[in-house]
């Protein structure tokens, strides 16, 4: 199986360790400790882990409340992006809450691997809108604990990704496909939320911004970084066309977003929601 994310992990790392990531992680986190503190976590899962932002935020920002029995999972379908946690994780060696962390190969929509109830907290940022709704948000109420909550991000907005369109400028052939429609509707959210039996749902919007330092090279990363999501679109091209697209995004955001550094914005949505105490699955 091709690691689409995973082929550019250490880059995604090193260029997001900030903006729009970052963002919705503390979004997530203030949310779902509002819900169920953590000073009362049992067991957290950071689904779609990524490269560990959300884990490394949590572990860095809330340690100090966390019980040191608690137990931290860090799931991605990605081995590529599974590996990058693992290096965080030894670069943390003799930390009582990263030694004890488990990494999972691991599809939203299928968690075979984890029972029912194994959890209290579940961590979503930037992923659930790459699944199939129905099954991501029916295997999330069944591995949660019966009072156990969820928080997770999609996009409402999201002007950087717009830059992609650069391409049919190029080979009109190529259409960026949109993010989902459904995943930006706050409406259609908590009626996913809800059919799925969860309560005290939320669906808040949040601005964003993206900031770049440098247009020319966040251009290079968006055309070549070898992340499906992002460059998947330029594949097809000549090297000298790949060239001329990253001058294209460059044009484009100083054009737009002038200013240094520029501020690229975006609206997150930030859903949270509980399962029911006498919840059953």
């Amino acid at each position: 199986m091709s690691d689409a994310w995973g082929s550019g992990a250490k880059e995604y790392a090193e260029k997001i360790p900030k903006g729009p990531p970052k963002d919705s992680v503390d979004a997530i986190l203030h949310t779902i400790d509002g819900l169920l503190p953590f000073d009362n976590a049992t067991s957290i899962l950071d689904n779609g882990c990524g490269t560990g932002l959300g884990m490394q935020t949590l572990i860095s920002k809330y340690a100090d409340r966390l019980p040191d029995r608690t137990r931290l999972v860090a799931a991605d379908l990605s081995p590529g992006m599974l590996e990058s946690v693992r290096r965080t994780k030894t670069a943390h060696d003799g930390n009582k809450f990263w030694d004890r962390l488990e990494l999972e190969i691991c599809n939203v929509e299928d968690m075979n691997q984890f029972s029912n109830s194994s959890f209290s907290h579940i961590i979503a940022s930037l992923v659930l809108f790459f699944a199939e709704a129905e099954p991501a948000i029916s295997e999330a109420y069944r591995i949660l604990q019966p009072g156990g909550v969820i928080g997770f991000t999609s996009f409402r907005e999201n002007q950087w990704m717009q830059l992609l369109n650069v391409a049919t400028k190029i080979d009109p052939t190529l259409k960026p496909k949109p993010l989902p429609a459904n995943w930006a509707s706050a409406d259609w959210i908590r009626a996913q939320l809800e059919s799925a039996n969860f309560t005290d749902v939320k669906v808040e919007p949040k601005k964003i911004y993206l900031q770049v330092d440098d247009a020319v090279d966040f251009a290079k990363f968006i055309v070549r970084s070898g992340i499906q999501a992002m460059s998947g679109i330029f594949e097809s091209l000549t090297e000298e066309e790949k060239d001329r697209a990253v001058q294209l995004i460059a044009d484009e955001i100083a054009e737009k977003y002038p200013g240094s550094p520029a501020r690229i914005p975006g609206v997150l949505l930030v859903s949270s929601a509980r399962k029911d105490n006498g919840g059953a699955h």
